[in-house]
């Protein structure tokens, strides 16, 4: 059942990772959306293009029948002055997925403050049909099974993550008391890619812990087999507490269902697993896809954290933002759920070795989400900061004057042509920069993509939670290039930057 045909669903988040499928799902049903994309339009038309095509989907054709319509604008800036058809339907997706707050208030600027905004706009253009695409673990801490109804009683979170997403549903709950409102909230657990082939366009939560296995497997990549089965290594685990995972294509065909039939709207729905993965089977899997073992799990009462070894600190170093996880495991009660399963037969499937193995599989392949642009990169934003910014402001730095340190770096962009650049620098001056793959030797370097380097040079987002949710990643001396980020944040932070100061100053690489 499609919407009326003068009526389209707004979509919020259509380029995040369960948004793209989400919107596939409902332009396979015959749906018409509008979906709000951040400035500029262009570019974000583009991704999403580009997104919809990898599952399938011919969104330019969407876009030509008028099936698709883009609409600009930030929800967490105030709702944009934009004309929008008749709508039927909001569907609120977007959300930002950081555990830890950070300088421009996030997550609470997306989650708190952008879903307040679309829901008084909601309530001036008279939408009376809400569905809130929230998150499972709203619940917090929680030692007795969760409920599939809003807790009015705030719990003990394990992050601003999980308290904004509860703030919000609390602003949309109060929404709903109006007259002629109706709200369906949507909770997965932790959305992972594709459950045949394991496709996925984002690798955070699980993916984590397959990073911080992959790092073991890098350090002991010279070894002997049977030191490569023998890692010194605990894990604080119960072996069999369970970790809810679902594929993103469940996730997304569940949502489209409830939001196309009338019957099953106005309710609460946990988008979880009935019968998840082991914390036991994932680590067998791991270690299959990784060749390596020796792990153990020590109960979390009995973990001492205070004489870690080497390979256990580097493994925590990397998964910590993700441990309580692995520790904290609720039970989601689901009978909602169920009986939109049974009348619309769909099956969450089972997790067995092979299926976390393609996951982690298809992440190696696209090397964990790194994407490689043919355009020419000529006279880039990104090469105007190596090439003019960055050598220019290193001389006016404080933090330069006072680390005075002596090192080579190498810097990777992923998804920027021809996107390398050495920088040396001896005794706090930046000596050399130097564009390419070219034959001088780093002692370490950093790779990332052009959206996590923007973050990154904008001095408002920790390195360091870059790299342990594995965005970012470091190679050559690890330690020396962790050392060295700290004082590549603090220059950030002294001289911050971003594309549009780059494209005002007129800079040319």
């Amino acid at each position: 059942m499609g919407t009326a045909a003068s009526e389209f669903r707004f979509l919020t988040g259509a380029t995040g990772f369960i948004g793209h499928y989400l919107l596939g799902e409902l332009l396979r049903r015959g749906d018409r959306c509008i979906v709000l994309l951040r400035q500029p339009l262009d570019g974000s038309l583009r991704r999403l293009r580009g997104l919809l095509e990898s599952i399938g989907i011919d969104a330019a054709d969407c876009v030509d029948r008028e099936r698709l319509i883009p609409v600009e604008g930030d929800l967490a800036d105030g709702w944009p002055d934009v004309r929008c058809p008749a709508i039927a339907t909001v569907v609120h997706v977007a959300a930002s997925t950081r555990f830890h707050g950070d300088t421009d208030g996030e997550p609470y600027r997306t989650n708190v403050s952008g879903t307040r905004h679309l829901l008084e706009w909601a309530a001036a253009r008279d939408v009376g049909d809400m569905h809130f695409v929230s998150s499972a673990y709203t619940c917090g801490r929680s030692e007795t099974p969760v409920a599939e109804r809003f807790s009015e009683r705030p719990p003990v979170f394990h992050n601003p993550y999980e308290e904004s997403k509860w703030q919000a549903e609390r602003l949309c709950v109060e929404w709903s008391t109006g007259d002629r409102r109706r709200l369906t909230i949507h909770r997965p657990s932790v959305v992972v890619g594709e459950f045949d082939g394991g496709r996925a366009s984002k690798f955070s939560g699980f993916y984590v812990l397959a990073r911080a296995t992959e790092l073991l497997d890098r350090i002991f990549r010279g070894a002997d087999a049977a030191a490569r089965r023998s890692i010194p290594l605990r894990i604080r685990a119960r072996p069999n507490d369970r970790q809810n995972i679902v594929p993103v294509d469940y996730a997304a065909s569940m949502m489209a269902r409830v939001i196309a039939e009338p019957r099953y709207c106005g309710r609460v729905y946990h988008l979880v697993h009935p019968d998840p993965p082991t914390n036991e089977l994932i680590k067998r899997a791991l270690e299959e896809q990784f060749g390596i073992g020796g792990g153990r799990f020590v109960a979390p009462e009995a973990f001492a954290t205070d004489d870690l070894n080497e390979h256990e600190r580097r493994f925590y170093e990397v998964s910590r933002s993700i441990e309580h996880y692995f520790v904290d495991t609720p039970t989601f009660l689901r009978a909602n759920a169920a009986v939109v399963e049974a009348e619309c037969g769909i099956r969450c499937p089972t997790y067995d070795s092979a299926a976390i193995r393609r996951l982690v599989a298809y992440a190696q392949k696209v090397e964990w989400g790194r994407r490689r642009d043919s355009r020419d990169g000529c006279g880039s934003p990104v090469a105007a900061y190596f090439e003019w910014f960055l050598p220019t402001h290193v001389g006016r730095s404080e933090v330069a004057r006072l680390t005075a340190v002596s090192a080579t770096m190498r810097f990777i962009i992923d998804d920027e042509p021809n996107g390398q650049w050495v920088c040396r620098f001896d005794r706090g001056q930046l000596r050399l920069v130097r564009r390419g793959s070219d034959g001088i030797q780093e002692d370490f370097g950093y790779r990332a993509t052009r959206d996590v380097f923007w973050e990154a040079i904008s001095g408002k987002v920790h390195p360091q939670e870059l790299f342990l949710s594995g965005r970012a990643e470091v190679f050559g001396d690890v330690e020396q290039a962790l050392k060295m980020a700290m004082i590549l944040h603090e220059f950030t932070r002294e001289w911050p930057c971003d594309a549009r100061t780059l494209a005002r100053s007129g800079a040319r690489p």
